[in-house]
């Protein structure tokens, strides 16, 4: 099973061994996937759901005219799409940037699943609203923040992600993302994201390759884009874990 995943879910404090059991069952089947690997199509039915192991992906809708709009970064730890086989088709795409390391089940047994564990429903849920409150930043960080501020919030925001998956902080510091990525992320042209790259790199705050990012001062580029992490901490609400762990 993810390493991540268990992270996450065990932060919560809701799940008992039981659940866990539960878990390990659906998750038995895996693969491994090369980079560009389509998980997920835009317009076709979604039959599995999958979770990270190791690795990297994009979620993004295609434009009219081909271009891409990048919705969120799926990292090691996620959960992809999870509310996709609800719906008759998937309304987005979701494709790997990395080699990745996936897990997946059938929307079936996930269904079956979350049936007969509550607790493991509401993990589940919960994951799905942490995905929906980075979709809400990501709004308010195209939407209105300053171009410079989005890049360095959106950088501070995906280390943040993968230390709550149980990633090192050292193993965090390295981000597989180049220009085109971040420009398709933050609906910026790649010659101002190119700019905004020099910025940051003479500020301190990163150093570039080809197809890579490190990241060199956190306090300062988390204070630089008025990151405030509360909206990714693990915490569920005190009352509805009482009663979950109850049930």
């Amino acid at each position: 099973m993810s390493i991540g995943l268990i992270y996450r879910l065990k932060q919560l404090e809701i799940l008992d061994d039981e659940d866990f059991l539960i878990m390990d069952s659906m998750m038995l089947a895996q693969r491994n996937t090369p980079r560009h690997f389509f998980i997920i199509s835009e317009k076709y039915p979604q039959p599995h759901i999958h979770f990270v192991i190791e690795g990297w992906a994009i979620k993004y809708k295609t434009l009219e005219n081909g271009e891409r709009q990048i919705i969120n970064f799926v990292l090691p730890g996620d959960i992809v799409a999870i509310y996709s086989p609800l719906f008759q088709n998937s309304e987005h795409t979701v494709e790997s940037i990395t080699e990745m390391r996936l897990g997946y089940f059938s929307a079936s047994l996930f269904f079956e699943t979350i049936r007969k564990s509550p607790r493991l429903a509401a993990a589940l849920m919960w994951m799905a609203g942490q995905d929906e409150r980075v979709l809400e930043e990501q709004i308010v960080r195209v939407g209105r923040r300053r171009s410079i501020k989005r890049m360095a919030h959106l950088l501070a925001e995906l280390h943040r992600r993968l230390r709550l998956a149980g990633l090192s902080r050292e193993e965090a510091q390295f981000l597989p993302l180049n220009q085109s990525l971040l420009s398709d992320a933050l609906g910026l042209s790649h010659i101002h994201a190119h700019r905004i790259f020099r910025e940051l790199d003479k500020m301190g705050l990163i150093v570039r390759t080809h197809n890579s990012i490190q990241l060199l001062n956190l306090k300062l580029l988390a204070d630089f884009a008025d990151f405030d992490a509360s909206y990714l901490e693990p915490i569920a609400n005190s009352s509805t874990a009482k009663t979950l762990k109850s049930s």
